[in-house]
């Protein structure tokens, strides 16, 4: 999605079915639907979807920060639940909505003072809000992290309203503690029944599960407390502190109690989360490790790999590293896209280490692909080429064995690392010839595409991406060479006369490029390659003949199998071979083509590693 007609957009959130976006102004504008399960229940309504970002609309009498700076309206902070958005302004006003169409509403607590327009020292109360599945979070200075039910606008109500008071709360026990510079000693809530313990630590940040609330402390510590909540009660459990030490291969822990990490994050969602650590690990785990105490897993490409964030979607996620790429994992449900590798079911996705089920469709990575994770890339010449590579690479008949050999799981994960590896390092393969002298050689390093954040939710995700046009017009540019520069002559008017040496090359093209077409069938099960051959093979023209060409196929025209952008150029890979390559059981995979070498050699496979595969 362009979002340029926005503005400069700060943060994007995914929600169940929507993706909120926060601008630079303090605006929040949605796409999707909000809440698509708003068809059932009991004030039942039907909930439009927008195929473009909508503004998120205040009652009558508010600025809208898009149009003015109001520091009740604007946002400097929110959070997407599944079905529901949150909003913190710069006063400090909790803004809730449940529908795009629909107007906000001010969120009222019957026994908290948020004090929106600022204390004393002119800082807000509210530190943090956090929508979750299915509740509401809100960190308040002085009482802790609260929780409720998301307000919603019924029918009923009238459109003028513009504030809803919350009459069932709870706060999380031992989470009002907080340290201040400003004081002569550590505060906390004298007139609470709740006991804070100084020890747990100050909150800094914490996530909304499912059935729990998970939070840290700047003691280095992680805690999580159980949900309870029903018409009769709304509580929570005991605090039961999280020991995040990765397990090993004989189901021990990768540490003693002793050597305990030091936590300086924890990131999640709906049944996932993720615990960072000071010495760089990043740890993963669901709800049912915090339930049963069980070691969270330490998936070998996340280690100290530069991890600033994960997103979770319901059975995938992404995480964003410091160098601005965005690394996979996980399944993705049906196929849908999700992890960013192709997905869809197109056989790109099996090139990039995508395994698909035969039942459900659901496509699973590659044990291997753990180890050294899978990009997320956003230039649009690399679906060209691995599209050109499966079609066969420049010889489909010689690579045509090795090609069918990807289905099985060992050379399709060699194969899709030895493509992650090559892709990996396209700003190297294609840079421009460095020019001696230029003062400018040693220019901007920025990528071309460098994440600035990511998100995801249900079954798709998002990122926020910060595009060097310049530089990913130079690298495609670079990518291409036309037939001119060739010393063949390029096409300039429509009505040009071929001569019968380009007539005959035409015909060579064409007869190499139906073989392409002919085993593609083939690899798909629709004909045999000796059929094949038999009956589009057309015979070779006579010498300085002008040979007849019938109909050619859409899939034999080379724009359409990666070899080139257009009818006049070519891409730099037409001559490369589908890569031959001396696997890791000891096997060389048949063909003529030269062995493949390996850009960054062949990792060693950490196989122990099973929790997503």
């Amino acid at each position: 999605m362009d979002g340029r007609q926005l503005g400069v957009i700060a943060d994007l959130q995914a929600g169940g079915w929507s993706t909120t976006f926060l601008t630079a102004q303090g605006a929040l504008y949605s796409a999707g639907i909000m809440n698509g399960m708003g068809a059932l229940g009991r004030h039942a309504r039907t909930h439009v979807a927008h195929h473009t970002p909508e503004k998120l609309k205040y009652p009558r009498g508010y600025v809208h920060p898009a149009n003015r700076y109001d520091s009740e309206t604007a946002i400097r902070q929110f959070s997407s639940g599944r079905a529901h958005v949150l909003g913190l302004s710069d006063a400090g006003r909790i803004w809730s909505w449940n529908d795009i169409d629909d107007l906000g509403l001010s969120v009222k607590f019957l026994n908290i003072d948020l004090n929106e327009g600022g204390n004393s020292n002119a800082r807000s109360k509210v530190k943090k809000v956090v929508a979750g599945w299915s509740k509401s979070a809100a960190l308040i200075e002085d009482v802790g992290i609260v929780v409720w039910d998301p307000i919603k606008r019924t029918p009923a109500e009238a459109p003028t309203e513009d504030a809803m008071l919350v009459l069932q709360t709870a706060i999380v026990p031992q989470t009002a503690f907080q340290r201040d510079p400003t004081r002569r000693q550590n505060r906390q809530l004298a007139s609470s029944s709740l006991q804070n313990d100084p020890s747990i630590g100050e909150v800094l940040g914490f996530i909304l599960l499912e059935f729990f609330v998970v939070f840290n402390t700047h003691a280095g510590r992680v805690f999580a407390s159980e949900i309870f909540w029903d018409g009769n009660r709304q509580e929570f459990g005991p605090l039961v502190e999280l020991h995040p030490q990765a397990s090993t291969v004989d189901g021990g822990h990768s540490q003693s109690q002793a050597q305990e990490p030091f936590v300086t994050d924890v990131q999640g969602s709906f049944r996932n989360l993720a615990i960072f650590t000071r010495s760089g690990q990043v740890l993963t785990g669901t709800q049912d490790h915090i339930r049963s105490g069980a070691a969270f897993s330490s998936i070998p490409a996340l280690q100290n790999t530069g991890v600033i964030s994960l997103a979770f979607g319901d059975h995938h996620f992404l995480a964003l590293h410091k160098d601005g790429y965005i690394t996979s994992y996980g399944t993705e449900s049906q196929g849908c896209g999700s992890l960013g590798l192709g997905g869809r079911h197109n056989p790109e996705g099996r090139l990039r280490g995508i395994r698909y089920a035969a039942f459900g469709r659901d496509g699973k990575l590659v044990p291997q692909a753990y180890t050294t994770g899978r990009r997320v890339w956003f230039e649009a010449e690399k679906r060209e080429w691995i599209k050109f590579l499966l079609s066969g690479g420049r010889d489909p008949q010689e690579a045509v064995e090795r090609v069918r050999m990807t289905q099985e799981t060992l050379v399709q994960a060699e194969v899709s690392e030895w493509l992650e590896q090559e892709g990996n390092a396209w700003g190297v393969r294609f840079a421009s010839p460095s020019k001696s002298g230029d003062s400018e050689e040693a220019e901007d390093q920025l990528l071309p595409y460098f994440a600035l954040s990511v998100t995801a939710a249900g079954w798709h995700s998002g990122a926020l991406v910060l595009v060097n046009q310049e530089a990913a017009d130079r690298i495609r540019e670079n990518c291409i060479v036309r037939l001119g520069e060739q010393g063949t002559t390029s096409p300039t008017t429509s009505d040009q006369t071929a001569t019968p040496t380009e007539n005959a090359e035409s015909s060579g093209i064409t007869s190499f490029l139906s073989s392409v077409a002919s085993n593609i069938a083939w690899f798909l099960g629709l004909q045999t390659a000796a059929a094949s051959n038999t009956s589009n093979t057309p015979p070779a023209p006579a010498p300085g003949a002008v040979p007849t060409q019938g109909a050619r196929p859409a899939s034999a025209d080379p724009v359409n199998h990666g070899a080139a952008p257009d009818p006049y150029s070519r891409y730099k890979w037409a001559d490369d071979d589908f890569p031959r390559l001396e696997l890791s059981d000891g096997r060389v995979m048949p063909g003529t083509a030269k062995l493949a070498q390996w850009r960054n050699g062949r990792p060693e496979w950490d196989l122990d590693f099973t929790a997503y595969s």
